[in-house]
């Protein structure tokens, strides 16, 4: 009778007030690029939804969808609903492949004999030895971001100042989104970038100070510093919310269609410049 009663009691207690432990987070950006002589360009928003491994990314025009203990990696376009499916080694290999396409093209319509080999499907390897020396430097401002606390650091790769970010100690996010698989997803996509900029992200992924800088923190501002200008990312809010599993699949009305027609093809390498990079969605 006691035990009965005690049950009873329980799940009268449950039922008035259950307790719901929240999983996963759900971020809104700001995202603004400027030109070399300090033009910017109009903000652009971009949401996330992390949860269980999980991320997804949701940006005007492609949606992408990365699970990092599988490696599948998804791209949606949601104007036309279509979609890709594939692995991250998959993005990367045609990232790097239409990217030497068009430079052969490039150099054919301007007259110059390219390399007539077929194209190389591998990815490369990155070689550790050959990336530029990095140093990441705490700096002294502080900036109170999305409501958390964030210390700024200064990323410099072979003495070039590369990122500015602003990361938030208390915002761990470790139990959805571990570090080293992320990491692991980063290098796969770095091994597909060209140039100067290849050398600079491969050497950040590669970075054990970075790995330790962001295993229980999260990076909640980012200013990239390329040829082209500078990209900045800084979150708006940041919540702990239950995300659903149908956040991270595909909709059933989206038709499958190759990769060339989700995104389009990025832009050919210019050797005289100090290179291009693959686009790159996710990451932090």
């Amino acid at each position: 009778m006691t035990r009965t009663f005690r049950q009873a009691m329980l799940l009268a207690i449950l039922t008035v007030a259950p307790f719901r432990a929240e999983a996963g987070w759900v971020l809104e950006w700001s995202n603004v690029a400027s030109k070399p002589e300090g033009g910017h360009m109009a903000p652009q928003p971009s949401s996330m939804a992390i949860a269980g491994g999980r991320m997804r990314l949701a940006q005007p025009e492609v949606i992408t969808l990365i699970d990092y203990n599988t490696s599948a990696f998804s791209v949606l376009n949601p104007k036309t609903q279509v979609f890709w499916t594939g692995t991250i080694e998959d993005y990367a290999r045609h990232v790097a492949g239409s990217r030497a396409k068009a430079t052969r093209q490039l150099m054919t319509n301007a007259g110059k004999k390219g390399d007539s080999a077929p194209l190389e499907v591998a990815l490369p390897k990155v070689d550790p030895a050959t990336l530029p020396p990095i140093s990441i430097t705490k700096d002294r401002a502080t900036e109170k971001i999305a409501g958390y606390d964030t210390v700024k650091y200064v990323v410099q790769v072979d003495g070039d100042r590369f990122q500015e970010l602003w990361v938030a100690p208390a915002l761990d996010m470790s139990a959805d989104l571990n570090a080293d698989r992320y990491l692991a997803y980063q290098r796969t996509m770095g091994a597909g970038m060209a140039g100067k900029a290849a050398g600079q992200y491969n050497a950040l992924y590669l970075s054990d100070q970075y790995r330790s800088m962001i295993e229980k923190a999260f990076i909640l501002k980012m200013i990239t510093h390329h040829m082209a200008g500078t990209f900045e990312r800084s979150a708006t809010s940041v919540r702990q919310a239950d995300v659903a599993d149908s956040e991270f699949t595909v909709p059933d009305e989206y038709r499958k269609v190759k990769l060339a027609d989700v995104l389009p093809a990025p832009p050919a390498a210019n050797p005289s410049s100090a290179g291009t990079t693959a686009i790159r969605p996710g990451g932090r």
